[in-house]
């Protein structure tokens, strides 16, 4: 009895060490976690340097275009109907270069060069692949003409018919993506430019010309030193914190990271902002639900509707109205003052969460937010995006101008003609490197000490349910005891 008494001491003595030990290692657990994690992630870290310098994970840059397949009934007015082709592939290589850190302030500045290679064995077709779609230099000419007196409308009308223009051409992949030599331009804005119209458009045109072998411009960024909360995000773009293609000062404000790295310690009540200079303004991303990457638990986020909803559901949308009378419906953003004077309208692929009336302006629109939703999956201890999908959509507005002869017939809608998905998804050796570095240290240190809890909690309960029992019997004994001795 006396052994038994003994052992069960121990056991509760042993349980109730285990179980404060099992408490009080889990904010020192966290702690040490935090501090670990704080440490490496700066870009002053030599690992995290290295990645941040040149992405390990593969990049590619997909197109998927828009064929019109009713070219003569929509300069007539009839509705256009398009066919999607592709996708066009690429793998994009990006490397940071002019790296140049600033202690005073905690920053990093830098250039981001890029570099596309088309990759065959991806792409449904080649980039000779011809299609039917709108002369975009022709529609810019015409936009860039609209608000002037009508003389200078006729000068450009009559320099289109001389070129012999129509509104609609067939082009390569690879001319509508890259560029292609286009003499109507350069005679065009050269007379306009003798006009006294302040006009830059290269003769070179193209949807991404200048983008490969390039870099879209200066970025000075927080390392994360001393703060890691404010890691990755940008302070300056082209020297400035703020933009000058809104009308308040709330959209040109310069918000949020490049979208490639975000502040560890993520939590699903965060609102993510990231600057985009292809959208050429800030965007923010809200928690979606779980995903997983590589066997890795992530937070995915993604764009919310209201983004690029019109200024009448979303009033904080106001200042994209470019000019500020000329508000556009919800799910499109004008990118006319960004774009020289193109009159060119972004959106979600399909038009994806667009305005009815948008969606219905043309046939083949099929949205649908698994396949044309922009995510961002992120590993939420270190800030990591293990997934990335930027999806975007190009498109030209059809509208009939005076006095230029060729849109007069137009119907007045958004003409799709591309739509791009820039992704990135982590490699299955990166995510095991991850695993071995962050996660199976984490994941021992939480298993050992909820297990150290669970048995120290059950000795205990066990001790307890063992001294009631043996204390119910001694009871039941001395009863019966009693009743003997009494009979």
């Amino acid at each position: 009895m006396k052994k038994a008494s003994c052992c069960l001491i121990w056991a509760t003595i042993i349980g109730v060490i285990l179980l404060i030990a099992g408490i009080v290692v889990i904010p020192v657990a966290k702690n040490l976690i935090h501090n670990k994690i704080t440490e490496q992630i700066t870009l002053k870290s030599n690992a995290t340097y290295q990645n941040w310098v040149k992405n390990p994970t593969p990049i590619f840059f997909q197109l998927w275009v828009w064929d019109l397949q009713n070219p003569d009934e929509v300069k007539n007015g009839g509705k256009p109907s398009l066919v999607q082709r592709g996708p066009y592939s690429y793998r994009e290589n990006r490397h940071k270069i002019n790296v140049s850190f600033h202690d005073e302030n905690d920053t990093v500045t830098y250039k981001e060069d890029k570099y596309y290679v088309f990759d065959r064995a991806m792409s449904n077709g080649t980039e000779d692949d011809k299609f039917t779609t709108v002369n975009i230099p022709l529609m810019l000419i015409a936009n860039i003409v609209k608000r002037e007196v009508d003389w200078l409308q006729k000068i450009a009308d009559a320099l289109i018919e001389w070129g012999e223009k129509d509104v609609f051409m067939t082009l390569s992949v690879k001319d509508l993506v890259w560029g292609y030599d286009e003499p109507l331009i350069n005679k065009t804005v050269t007379l306009l430019q003798e006009l006294g119209l302040p006009i830059h458009i290269d003769d070179h045109f193209g949807l991404f010309v200048g983008t490969n072998n390039s870099d879209d411009g200066w970025y000075n960024i927080k390392t994360g030193q001393g703060d890691p909360s404010l890691f990755g995000v940008i302070q300056k773009w082209n020297w400035n914190n703020t933009l000058p293609y809104w009308t308040t000062p709330t959209c040109n404000m310069v918000n949020g990271t490049d979208g490639t790295i975000f502040h560890p310690f993520v939590d699903k009540s965060d609102v993510m902002y990231v600057f985009s200079t292809d959208l050429c303004r800030s965007i923010y991303f809200t928690y979606l639900e779980p995903s997983s990457q590589q066997g890795i638990d992530l937070y995915r986020f993604s764009t919310p509707p209201d983004v690029f909803m019109s200024h009448i559901d979303n009033p904080a949308n106001q200042g994209y109205c470019t000019p500020s009378d000329n508000c556009l419906p919800s799910g499109l953003l004008n990118m006319e003052n960004c774009h020289d004077g193109a009159p060119l309208v972004f959106s979600q692929p399909h038009f994806l969460n667009a305005d009815k009336a948008v969606i219905n302006g043309v046939y083949g629109m099929h949205p649908n937010i698994e396949e044309h939703g922009t995510f961002i999956d992120i590993e939420p201890n270190t800030g990591a995006a293990f997934y990335a999908a930027k999806k975007l959509q190009a498109n030209i507005a059809l509208e009939r101008v005076p006095n230029i002869k060729s849109t007069l017939k137009l119907p007045t809608v958004v003409l799709p003609v591309v739509w791009l998905n820039e992704s990135s998804k982590i490699t299955k050796s990166l995510a095991d490197e991850f695993k071995s570095e962050l996660q199976t240290p984490l994941l021992v240190i939480h298993v050992g000490t909820y297990l150290a809890i669970g048995l120290g909690a059950f000795l205990v309960l066990m001790s307890l349910t063992v001294a009631i029992f043996r204390k119910l019997r001694e009871k039941q004994y001395k009863r019966m005891t009693e009743y003997t001795d009494a009979n």
